[in-house]
């Protein structure tokens, strides 16, 4: 069992750093080369839902603690974002209909999002370390901003432009980024101030967000 929990630890940092490399690229080729911005952009997907699906399982092993409960609300957020960056290309170019897979998948992510602001509160009311009651609701509140654009955009799926599903796979894929970047940061910055360490890949990251999502406006 050991073995396979080191094996499993192992697979889940490869996948991390696997990540690391491929969410780059994407970003690099997007607007030079589509092959090679589709391949790594698989690649991306793939290896970041490794990561989320084996973040389950370290939950799982330490249900007790706060830094694996926390990991599993980023887990979740994560999930729902390379899941609508993945669903929006397919809106886009196939035009396929908003179905069961979309509601599920949202709704998770708004039931995360309660249970993350729920916690934050409680954190807050037994005077938790500072840290955790923070991250909690900021990522907590961005989890249920997600969810009700998600539902407004199922709603009414057909008032929304191919490029309009375009952005939003940009800055989907981009959060999922961001959020990749933030766990190896915080499993590796220990010398950072905890804030630095969950934010700074935030602010970082989110210009050049900003920078991708105006260019394709213009």
């Amino acid at each position: 069992m050991q073995l396979f929990l080191k094996l499993f630890l192992f697979l889940h940092v490869f996948a991390g750093i696997v990540t690391l490399i491929a969410g780059p690229i994407a970003i690099f080729y997007n607007f030079k080369n589509a092959k090679a911005h589709r391949l790594a952009g698989k690649i991306f997907f793939y290896a970041m839902l490794f990561v989320v699906v084996s973040s389950v399982f370290g939950f799982i092993k330490r249900p007790d603690a706060v830094f694996y409960q926390f990991l599993l609300g980023i887990a979740v957020l994560v999930f729902g974002d390379i899941m609508r960056g993945t669903r929006a290309i397919l809106f886009m170019k196939k035009r396929i209909q908003v179905g069961t897979i979309d509601y599920a998948y949202a709704s998770l992510l708004g039931i995360f999002a309660l249970g993350m602001l729920g916690m934050s509160a409680w954190h807050f009311s037994i005077g938790t370390m500072i840290a955790f009651p923070i991250l909690f609701g900021v990522f907590g509140m961005l989890a249920l901003t997600n969810t009700i654009r998600n539902f407004r955009l199922f709603s009414q799926p057909t008032l929304v432009t191919s490029n309009q599903w375009y952005l939003l796979h940009i800055s989907s894929m981009f959060g999922a980024f961001i959020a990749s970047t933030t766990a190896f940061t915080v499993n590796v910055g220990q010398v950072l101030p905890w804030y630095l360490q969950w934010f700074g890949p935030t602010l970082l990251l989110v210009p050049v967000q900003i920078y991708f999502l105006r260019k394709i406006k213009i």
